[in-house]
């Protein structure tokens, strides 16, 4: 039980799983070519919110591991969200996409990763019940279905969620959620939850639903400027690799951010 859980856990939030060695990326060119154009004209991904710099936790004098952006296209019924990774060189490793409502309710996921060389999608059903994925992992072609008993939710999608249920969070109740991790074709469930709350600064605690999970996967952290309802910084796994020793391994990260809009969103 504990070595199963441990695989599955090891790849949460990064939508990767722990690989040994340099991973052979192998993109289908449809992915390889959304890369190269955003990798020189990130305005195609829509308006900059926010920039955010990625710290390993274990080294918090470190240098920045990586670097990534939030852009946003606003439409009539919703939004489009993209979460742009760089590695200190400038390359566009990994974009991630979601189309959302108003209230951020997940309607659409893709990704394409450079690092792991895997791409796919996520659609989420009228009803908000039922994922529907589709997934090219180096080559390999596969699609699955999965119920679901709680809101899905994405990396671009976290932060706005948490927004869209500030007044039921700031109450006291814990929100569910379910966590796409999109190269296991599957989801893992969270609760959300205030942690702390001062004049300045309101904390959200995210914490694994599954008790043998929280072994291995610490509580996600959230800090929002409380009078902007701007996000100030994250600590947990992030969607990129580290490279440690030659392999590269799953990262638990401090991001800080740098708003650039005026609001988030």
């Amino acid at each position: 039980m504990k070595t199963h859980v441990q695989r599955i856990t090891y790849s949460l939030f990064t939508a990767l799983l722990l690989t040994a060695g340099h991973a052979q990326a192998a993109l289908d060119s449809a992915s390889t070519g959304r890369l190269q154009a955003l990798e020189t004209q990130p305005e195609l991904a829509g308006a900059l919110i926010y920039r955010g710099t990625t710290y390993a936790l274990a080294e918090p004098d470190g240098q920045p591991l990586f670097r990534y952006e939030r852009r946003v296209v606003v439409g009539p019924t919703g939004l489009t969200a993209a979460h742009l990774t760089r590695n200190p060189e400038g390359q566009l490793l990994i974009a991630e996409t979601a189309q959302a409502s108003a209230d951020y309710q997940l309607q659409r996921f893709t990704t394409q990763n450079r690092q792991s060389g895997f791409s796919g999608a996520v659609e989420v059903s009228a009803d908000g019940r039922t994922l529907h994925y589709q997934l090219n992992d180096n080559g390999n072609v596969s699609q699955a279905e999965e119920s679901l008993d709680a809101p899905a939710v994405t990396g671009p999608t976290l932060h706005g969620f948490i927004l869209s249920h500030w007044a039921q969070l700031q109450d006291g109740q814990e929100v569910p959620i379910r966590f796409i991790v999109l190269k296991e074709k599957q989801t893992y469930g969270f609760s959300v939850r205030l942690e702390q709350h001062s004049a300045s600064e309101t904390r959200f605690t995210i914490t694994p639903s599954n008790l043998l999970i929280r072994w291995f996967i610490a509580p996600l952290q959230v800090v929002f400027d409380h009078e902007r309802k701007t996000v100030l910084r994250y600590a947990g796994r992030v969607p990129p690799l580290q490279e440690v020793d030659g392999s590269l391994q799953d990262l638990d990260a401090r991001v800080e951010y740098e708003p650039v809009a005026a609001r988030y969103r």
